[in-house]
């Protein structure tokens, strides 16, 4: 009798253990994820509003993995809430199929840390400075506007980082006449790249023939220049210049 008393003993001492590191454990990891997830927020990272729906969802999940593990500890059969819970989540994966997609890039952006922050950034045609970074969506600002490019595309689409470069390369057409003097009208754009002082130093300009007509010879220019977003007003001084110090029927 004694024995019996002490065995059920143990095993309940067992079970309550279990229950408390089922509850223990999940709700430990919630916290630490949490802590990690507000300090990306007071970092400006990631914005309010995005950590505050990530850290419901995380709650929600929690909540669910404690419930089943409590209820398997128990001894209660769940095979059959597990396969409902598994059609419903598919339901709402299937139903919130882009949303997820773009939460999964969110998060792989943040891990990776392709860009952050202030980084400059194009994608698709859209250029700008990085001003938030969400779950669903990047804030790109550029020339007064506000872009929203979905996460998705950044794990999808190729995109240039000119902020991990350093630089970023403008390049411009002019055509000279047949009958100019090629070679001159080369050495004069290059001395006005040499003491202009819109474009980087390194690396260096260039400058080369693309094509030759019978109305002219196409030249090609690359510069270098720090901010992107400055790329029209960089190539119209330029040509300004060039019209000011290169003869004109050269051009």
């Amino acid at each position: 009798m004694l024995e019996s008393n002490i065995n059920t003993l143990i095993t309940n001492l067992y079970l309550i253990v279990d229950l408390a590191l089922m509850i223990a454990i999940p709700v430990i990891i919630y916290k630490l994820i949490s802590k990690m997830l507000i300090k990306l927020e007071n970092n400006g990272t990631i914005e309010k509003s995005s950590i505050e729906t990530l850290i419901k969802i995380l709650r929600y999940i929690i909540v669910i993995i404690i419930i089943l593990g409590v209820l398997e500890i128990l001894g209660i059969n769940i095979r059959s809430l597990v396969i409902s819970l598994g059609l419903v989540t598919v339901a709402v994966s299937l139903a919130a199929k882009d949303t997820l997609s773009n939460i999964i890039s969110g998060l792989i952006i943040l891990v990776e840390k392709r860009f952050e922050v202030e980084d400059m950034i194009e994608i698709n045609g859209h250029k700008g400075q990085v001003k938030k970074i969400g779950f669903k969506s990047v804030q790109l600002f550029s020339n007064n506007q506000l872009t929203v490019i979905p996460n998705v595309l950044f794990t999808t689409t190729p995109f240039k980082n000119y902020t991990k470069t350093g630089f970023y390369i403008v390049p411009f057409t002019i055509q000279i006449v047949n009958k100019s003097d090629l070679d001159k009208v080369i050495k004069e754009i290059s001395e006005i790249l040499d003491n202009s002082d819109l474009i980087l130093k390194n690396p260096s300009y260039n400058i080369f023939v693309k094509s030759i007509g019978t109305s002219g010879v196409e030249i090609v220019i690359k510069v270098p220049i720090s901010n992107p977003l400055d790329d029209t007003m960089v190539v119209s001084e330029l040509l300004k210049e060039f019209k000011r110090k290169i003869i004109f029927e050269d051009l």
